[in-house]
């Protein structure tokens, strides 16, 4: 069959004369597509078909070459209903820097929406290694995924019952949220497959792997889901994707996106007493079930408790009337706990011994039982599909059983792309910063899920995808009221949002260790960002582990003992853990603190030893690990260094 064909580096992509079928290939390796394989898909929704097939291989448009690549389109859209729909849809492919990017433009004249587009839909039979069982899926799902042989173990996804799991079975994720970046890949062999969306306004996409269904031909399927919502009548165009084929492993994946990133990547200018952060406290005073922890004069307290083990930070929760998860976004001191004056109070004495306190509010969340919901909330608040609220539940209990099986707290969630929402998130930060607190803090909206608006009110318009670009300029706002040595953190690392963040109080995938976590690759693209690990709230049987994990990768410590109900006193071989690692930081401060994590030393390390590198000042510090249950031993520079059963060491050489 006669193709058209374009190449980038060592990466050939071809389509037949009717825009039908695409293939990939490369000299010399036998990367190949899947038989039939699409090279783009489509959604369509006519109200009641509301996620209607669109498939490339069953379309007929018409490909031309231009400089530097191919047009290819179609001026109707046939879909898997049978019928032909009035859509005009040009597929653009051109060779950049050797990757391919690929974009598109809607002219929808139908009466169905245009909900979502595939491209690129990369459907491969082999990569680069016939023996596929050694290829690695490297995700951004949270700081970083490592999915060894994904042509079997993404069967993991399989959802048994919702989705059509008969015809692809899919493992995803959405940006910017359950990622952190806009890329993800495959290493094969010698080579290292990119796939990655380069938009600088960031809206929301999903990136996507997959495989073929149960008991099929091998398919290995790589695909970023975007939402144009195009209605009839509208035109809409998209950013660019980009397919990479690269000699190497995953870092030149890293390289790729971080190239891009630079037009729009800077490291906040932030006070030094962040940059030297170690860690922190994380408490809450009144709990969302209305138990009372602490009061505002036990605050100087906590601070020395945590002072023994090296923290200077609290991290506070749950400080205002109605406690924890109670009222937002309204936020007063609560005369239970001590009232203003006693806020006031307890921050100053504790910034006099040394300390640093953070106040907490949500940066998303309505209460669904407070008046700013019945007179703002239920207008500004995000819509669904079917122009409904979207609602969440949180159940936090104390040792009932009512609560933690009947729910309790209800909220929705706030568009950022509302005025009467930025008025309200500036107001809150203004009114904290009054108590003279050192840092503003706003959980989850530096990477709550990224529910696509369908409120047409909104400034987004129709565009639903879009409410990044607002929320990005709210947390501008809020950064520019912390001035002097104020600092501004949130929940969740989303590369978007870091360069507008002082710290990241961390959430998602590896932000604690299990088998496939790969912190790595977050770490090595954005080595910029101050991160905390998670969800190590008590001593249980891997404490010590889950703690050097956090140490090697250069992780603050997030200390939130029983789930922020008690301090670190209350552990005292955790303390005394966690005291060593920080002490062991202090030492290499140069380092850990003012230094650049970087993977760039290949060295030959025994399984179960891992390497991280913190470079400053023309030095190298090399972290090592052995996260194993045996002695290992490993040579370095010319010598050898025994590590026992989960011992770390620190070694200082010159740059080379």
């Amino acid at each position: 069959m006669m193709t058209l064909a374009i190449k980038a580096g060592e990466l050939q992509f071809a389509v037949d004369p009717e825009g039908r079928f695409g293939s990939w290939t490369t000299e010399g390796l036998p990367l190949r597509e899947s038989p039939g394989a699409d090279f783009w898909r489509l959604q369509l929704d006519d109200g009641e078909f509301r996620d209607m097939t669109v498939a490339s291989s069953k379309q007929s448009g018409a490909v031309s070459a231009v400089t530097n690549g191919l047009d290819i389109r179609y001026d109707r859209l046939v879909a898997e209903d049978g019928n032909a729909y009035p859509v005009s849809f040009v597929v653009r492919v051109r060779a950049v820097d050797g990757s391919l990017q690929f974009s598109y433009t809607i002219n929808n004249n139908s009466e169905a929406r245009v909900n979502e587009v595939k491209l690129p839909f990369v459907d491969l039979a082999v990569v680069a290694d016939e023996q596929r069982s050694r290829d690695v899926l490297y995700r951004s799902q949270g700081h970083g995924h490592r999915l060894a042989d994904p042509w079997t173990t993404i069967d993991r996804a399989h959802s048994e019952y919702k989705y059509s799991d008969d015809n692809e079975v899919w493992l995803d994720m959405t940006y910017p949220s359950f990622a952190s970046m806009a890329w993800f890949g495959v290493q094969s062999g010698s080579h290292f497959l990119y796939v990655g969306r380069h938009d600088d306004q960031f809206r929301s996409c999903v990136l996507a792997a997959g495989i073929g269904p149960r008991n099929s031909d091998p398919r290995l399927l790589l695909a970023i889901s975007q939402f144009p919502l195009a209605r009839k009548g509208e035109e809409v165009s998209s950013p660019v994707s980009v397919v990479a084929f690269v000699r190497g492993d995953w870092r030149q994946g890293s390289a790729i996106y971080r190239q891009w990133a630079a037009g729009w990547f800077s490291e906040p200018n932030r006070p030094e007493w962040v940059q030297e952060l170690n860690g922190w406290q994380r408490i809450i005073m009144k709990h969302q079930f209305g138990k009372i922890y602490y009061k505002y004069e036990d605050l100087p307290r906590i601070y020395e408790e945590g002072r023994t083990v090296g923290v200077n930070m609290i991290l506070l929760f749950g400080w205002w009337k109605g406690g924890f998860d109670n009222g937002y976004p309204v936020y007063e001191p609560d005369p239970a706990l001590g009232g203003e004056e006693g806020l006031k109070a307890a921050i100053a004495e504790v910034q006099r011994r040394g300390g640093r306190i953070a106040l907490y509010t949500n940066g998303v969340l309505i209460d669904v039982k407070s008046d700013y919901y019945k007179e703002v909330g239920c207008r500004i608040c995000r819509k669904d599909i079917d122009g409904v609220e979207y609602r969440e539940h949180y159940k936090f209990s104390n040792d009932g059983m009512l609560l933690r099986n009947f729910g309790y707290k209800s909220f929705v969630s706030a568009c950022q792309a509302t005025d009467e929402w930025s008025e309200q998130l500036l107001r809150v930060g203004k009114q904290k910063l009054s108590y003279n607190s050192d840092s503003i803090f706003y959980d989850q909206i530096a990477g709550h899920f990224p529910h696509l608006c369908f409120d047409d009110s909104h400034h987004h318009g129709n565009r639903g995808d879009s409410e990044t670009v607002w929320r990005r300029c709210n947390l501008q706002q809020l950064r520019e009221l912390c001035t002097g040595d104020k600092a501004f953190g949130s929940e969740f690392v989303i590369d978007c949002y870091a360069p507008i963040m002082d710290f990241h109080h961390s959430c998602g995938y590896a932000t604690s260790k299990d088998d496939d976590a790969f912190p790595e690759l977050y770490r090595q693209t954005f080595p910029e960002t101050i991160m905390s690990n998670r969800f190590i709230h008590d001593e249980r049987s891997d404490f010590k582990q889950q703690l050097n994990f956090a140490f090697v990768y250069g992780y603050r410590f997030d200390i939130a003992i029983y789930r922020c109900r008690s301090t670190v006193a209350a552990v005292p071989a955790y303390a005394a853990h966690i005291k060593e690692l920080i002490a062991q930081r202090e030492r290499y401060a140069e380092f850990f603190y003012h230094g650049v994590f970087s993977l760039d030393t290949d060295l030959e390390l025994p399984e179960g030893v891992i390497k991280t590198e913190y470079v400053h000042d023309g030095k190298r510090l090399f972290v090592f690990w052995n996260d194993s249950a045996e002695e290992k031993q490993l040579s370095f520079r010319n010598r050898t260094i025994r590590l026992a059963a989960n011992e770390y060491s620190c070694e200082v050489a010159k740059d080379q």
